[in-house]
């Protein structure tokens, strides 16, 4: 028989094979899966790849190893995976049936779902199978082979009977095979092929690391953050006031075990990190879309930076801090997501701050954290906030431990509402009142911010800073910098880009009004943890409108309650929970409401993404994304950013090089959504591929300053009004 290679790096399919089983038994250490579990697996392992032996398939491997001996085939290629169960020889067969049998299953569909298993574990659900090809290809085999194939199941009713997730019986009834067996088949398969272990233990004492940081910090641990421990076998809710030490609690409920780490932006998501990373040092990994990049800035070795982001993509790592979206966007089914449930069974799902999220996301988080719960996973989570209607989805799911609401005891915030617009006489009064202070205004659009920046500055002559989202990424660090070593006196001005992802701490608040769960979050940015007793209010609550960006009637009530009930009064941390219940007690008319349940109605009926970019798109519900470079960026820059778009283009470059000016030129980028008129004012960047590939465009017939950041046309700037 002729030597069948599986890679191109001429390892051999037996070669291939003995490596998943090596991995699998890595993975089933971790995994929950019985003897019967295992005995699927290693079948499934053992077949996955024999289709690869098919002659076209073969000649392609010939061919990139440089082998001259060809087979005499030309009709064409069939996927390998859809010729692997025809390897499956009848004693085979009867011993697999055997097992399902133990198992309690029904035999015939079961060992159809074997099947099924083998033929999906590479993403081919838009391909349409030839059932006359593939005949052509096992008659070929078994002339030129020597081999007794038989093409005795039906690819295409396989694929779609199993993949139609809309029929709610036959999906729920095998979905946690789906996700152990198939999950178990990708990540053993993906990890080997990548050459890494599926799960890579912990290494030293997680205990000790965390206690001698705790040591050194000087902290005890509060009650409930000890309770977190004792819990640690179940999933938990907990509402905590920002400064209660909310993440520590999750620290000691993780409990050495392997975790996800959950946040909504990059900026927290980074900053976690290095707060995980000080703690528990090369256990921890980052995962958001620029990760790649943040990883190239720290490895020179090609072979540890691809080490390091293959353990990071196949979630290999004991634990991860990482962006919602790269886990919960598995709850849209694209194909492949087995590996991402599986992985989650086994883990502990950590989900901060879930009320900062659309509605649609929020329910997409919902569906996630009850499917992992039902298939043995844990999830822990927790908020400063938590609307009323999140409680009642979650509390009956069993396993569950709903913790006392963890409040601060001291009164942090007196607020006042202010009947007048932002940008009007009374915001440069106020400031004139407290010119000594540190001042944090916060407005909803980025065109409202800029506004009362050029206020501040030209009326009333102040030295103010600006941040908000149209900003290059490198002039957006230096501004999280900036705010965050602010010292009194200083004004900065924002938008909703503060409210979560910085540790910053103002004397007084100007904001606009928003939703409350908003609103309550810009709180967090006045007084983080300090007493006020002061008679003045150190919070002004204006006027405003929802624009685009909140439910008209959440933005109301905040208002309304807000103003007959606490103007010009303390607010202290069981008011927030009470004006949290009485403004979600009744949102079934909403749009919040509409947005929430549509969302989740079509994820439980059973919507699936085609791809995980569409997934992604899907859980953010944000379309028409770009990376733009202002024109102005691009003129004041242009011999910097084409030398770096050329290196970057150049293949024969050295590929880690390569990367590190990937990551210097993304500094002159930033993420914009683009609708309408704003389109003809892009422009392609010198023809250059990777611009091409990651959708990065010129912006023309813009400004940009340090000071403003994108000022961009009236009529444009009402098309965007829901950038902040």
């Amino acid at each position: 028989m002729p030597t069948f290679f599986a890679k191109s790096t001429g390892e051999t399919i037996d070669e291939h094979t003995k490596k998943l089983l090596i991995a699998f038994d890595i993975l089933s250490n971790y995994a929950k899966l019985t003897d019967e579990d295992k005995f699927i697996i290693i079948k499934l392992i053992s077949y996955h790849d024999l289709g690869k032996k098919n002659p076209e398939f073969q000649n392609r491997m010939r061919k990139k190893l440089g082998l001259n001996e060809r087979f005499d085939w030309n009709r064409g290629n069939v996927p390998h995976e859809w010729l692997s169960p025809a390897f499956i020889t009848q004693q085979e067969e009867k011993e697999i049936k055997n097992k399902l049998q133990l198992m309690g299953l029904d035999i015939d569909r079961f060992f159809n779902y074997f099947i099924f298993c083998i033929l999906s574990h590479h993403n081919r659900e838009n391909q349409i199978p030839d059932n006359g090809l593939i005949c052509s290809v096992v008659d070929w085999m078994n002339s030129n082979f020597q081999l007794c194939l038989e093409y005795y199941y039906d690819v295409f009713r396989l694929l779609s009977t199993y993949n139609t997730s809309e029929n709610r019986n036959i999906w729920n009834l095998f979905f946690p095979y789906r996700v152990k067996w198939l999950g178990s088949l990708i990540k053993s398969d993906y990890s080997a092929s990548a050459g890494i272990d599926p799960e890579t233990p912990y290494s030293g004492s997680y205990h000790a690391q965390f206690n001698n940081f705790l040591r050194k910090k000087g902290f005890n641990l509060r009650d409930f953050q000890k309770e977190a421990k004792k819990s640690s076998e179940k999933s938990i809710i907990l509402v905590a006031s920002t400064g209660m030490g909310k993440t520590e609690a999750a620290i000691n409920w993780i409990n050495g075990q392997k975790a996800f780490y959950l946040l909504g932006i990059r900026t927290a998501v980074n900053a976690m990190y290095n707060r995980f990373k000080n703690i528990f040092g090369d256990n921890v990994t980052l995962l958001h879309g620029e990760s790649s990049y943040f990883f190239a800035q720290e490895e020179n070795n090609e072979y540890d930076y691809d080490i390091r982001i293959e353990k990071a993509r196949k979630l290999s790592y004991p634990l991860t801090i990482a962006t919602a979206d790269q886990i919960i966007t598995s709850v849209f089914k694209y194909p492949g997501f087995e590996l991402t449930y599986l992985t989650c069974t086994y883990s502990k799902v950590v989900m901060d701050e879930i009320q900062s999220f659309s509605p649609a996301s929020i329910a997409a988080i919902v569906v996630f954290l009850k499917e992992i719960h039902n298939l043995g996973g844990k999830f822990m989570l927790m908020t400063a906030t938590l609307p009323p209607f999140l409680m009642e989805e979650l509390k009956d799911i069993g396993n569950i431990e709903i913790f006392k609401p963890q409040l601060l005891k001291i009164n942090r915030h007196r607020i006042k509402i202010v009947e007048e617009d932002i940008c009007m006489e009374g915001t440069l009064e106020l400031i004139k009142n407290f010119k000594d202070k540190k001042i944090l205004v916060i407005c909803n659009t980025v065109s409202k911010a800029q506004k009362v920046f050029k206020m501040l500055k030209e009326t009333g002559g102040y030295d103010a800073s600006l941040i908000h989202a149209r900003f290059i990424n490198k002039d957006r660090k230096k501004k999280e910098y900036e705010i965050i070593k602010a010292n009194s006196p200083c004004i900065w001005i924002s938008t909703q880009v503060v409210e979560a992802s910085l540790d910053i701490d103002f004397d007084i608040l100007l904001t606009e009004n928003a939703s409350i769960e908003s609103l309550f979050q810009r709180f967090g940015r006045c007084y983080r943890k300090r007493e006020y007793q002061e008679e003045l209010p150190n919070v002004y609550i204006f006027s405003s409108t929802p624009s685009m960006i909140y439910d008209e009637y959440l933005f109301n009530k905040t208002w309304d309650i807000l103003k007959e009930d606490y103007n010009e009064k303390v607010i202290t941390e069981n008011d927030k929970q009470e004006i949290i219940n009485k403004i979600f007690y009744d949102i079934k008319n909403t749009n919040y409401w509409k947005n929430y349940k549509k969302q989740k109605d079509l994820l439980e009926i059973g919507y699936r993404s085609l791809s995980r970019i569409q997934a992604e798109s899907d859980f953010r519900d944000i379309t028409n994304n770009y990376l733009i470079i202002p024109n102005p960026v691009y003129e004041n820059n242009k011999e910097i950013i084409d030398c770096l778009l050329q290196f970057i283009d150049d293949r024969s470059k050295n590929r880690m090089e390569r990367i590190k000016k990937q990551a210097e030129f993304m500094n002159y980028t930033m993420p914009m959504q683009i609708f309408n008129k704003q389109v003809k004012n892009l422009e392609d960047i010198n023809k250059s591929i990777f611009c091409r590939k990651h959708n990065i465009k010129i912006m023309k017939n813009v400004e940009y300053t340090y000071e403003l950041g994108l000022v961009i046309e009236q009529l444009q700037a009402e098309e965007n009004d829901n950038i902040i």
